[in-house]
């Protein structure tokens, strides 16, 4: 049934595009506007603050809720439309990829493919150049993943080193007033000033601007969290050599959306089709995810007694969980495996 229906989906865009007779030859890109921008600035208030965190110090119970309040302040359904944001935007910087959708729209039709696109998530990545966009996606949810992971592990560390300090083992004053702080803190979500202005140049990228098969520190890249909030820094992760990927397949609905988005990048398709884009942005799986990491968050506070046991829920919950949520889309195997989500061939 699913090679029916893709190859359905290509027997209309072939019957649309010769039917269509405009120029395929779209102006050159511009920087990311609209609701894909607008929907990264979650995930980087995010990014940012796990980059805060390697340099503060928990010396006593203030430092303590301010940690609290910053991991506590992330919308759920926010960050998971930020993410794949961010993917879209990281693999709209694949060459082979954007020339693979621009050749697409060259020889169908631009209206065409961009319709495509938007009935079926899966048909970008089954373009010409839909395996580097993959390769590049799997790498860069890794790194993500695993810079946030390594950082739960400092804090879950960090949870038993307090218990041996009076401050951090007396009990928690006020935990279900507490609790309930961090709760108001979510429905809203991180504010604006959690991404310094000066970010915004960084953030904002047109298709084949960055390189980040080339440059890790470069937006899309294993370091470009790390080179954006200007640490000297290499986390362990960052440093680690490359290795192949392959999709899980019970998550691959994210990197579908993130390459049809970026696919109505290269094609600049962006301010022409926002509603559309705002959809392809919601990923259930992934959102489903990351509310049950903020969910297992309050239920660990609920039960938490002491101040250090906070720590140890953010570790777990506030960290760790988001970590595996965003890694889980990649699993360790060979390029064979890199292979489209369709069987239909070259488009």
């Amino acid at each position: 049934m699913r090679n029916l229906a893709i190859w359905t989906t290509t027997a209309v865009v072939a019957l649309l595009g010769a039917a269509s007779a405009q120029d395929a030859n779209a102006p050159a890109p511009a920087p990311a506007t609209g609701e894909v921008r607008s929907a990264l600035n979650a995930y980087a208030a995010y990014q940012n603050d796990v980059s805060e965190l390697r340099t503060l110090t928990l010396r006593n119970d203030s430092d303590l809720e301010g940690v609290i309040d910053r991991l506590g302040r992330h919308n759920r359904a926010q960050l998971a439309r930020g993410w794949v944001a961010y993917g879209a935007s990281t693999a709209a910087q694949s060459p082979e990829f954007v020339q693979g959708v621009r050749d697409a729209a060259a020889y169908y039709g631009r209206d065409a493919v961009i319709w495509a696109i938007t009935v079926d998530p899966t048909y970008a990545r089954g373009l010409r150049g839909g395996q580097q966009a993959t390769r590049t996606l799997l790498e860069s949810a890794n790194a993500d993943s695993a810079r946030i992971v390594e950082m739960a592990d400092r804090y879950r560390e960090l949870s038993y080193t307090l218990q041996r300090q009076r401050w951090a083992n007396a009990v928690a004053p006020q935990q279900r007033q507490r609790l309930q702080r961090v709760r108001d803190l979510s429905v809203n979500g991180a504010p604006a000033t959690a991404v310094p202005d000066a970010y915004a140049p960084r953030l904002s990228v047109a298709a084949l601007s960055t390189a980040p098969h080339q440059d890790p520190s470069a937006f899309g890249g294993r370091r470009f969290w790390d080179a954006l909030s200007g640490q000297a820094e290499v986390t362990q992760v960052s440093a680690l050599p490359r290795q192949e990927w392959r999709i899980n397949h019970t998550r691959g609905e994210a990197i579908d959306r993130m390459a049809a988005v970026a696919a109505l990048q290269a094609l600049d398709a962006e301010t022409t089709h926002q509603p559309q884009i705002s959809q392809l942005l919601n990923d259930p799986r992934s959102r489903d995810c990351l509310e049950m990491s903020q969910l297992q968050l309050f239920q660990c506070m609920s039960a938490a007694r002491f101040r250090y046991e906070n720590t140890f829920c953010l570790a777990a919950h506030g960290l760790r969980d988001v970590g595996q949520c965003i890694g889980d889309v990649a699993l360790p195997g060979a390029t064979t495996a890199l292979a489209p989500s369709s069987t239909g061939g070259q488009r």
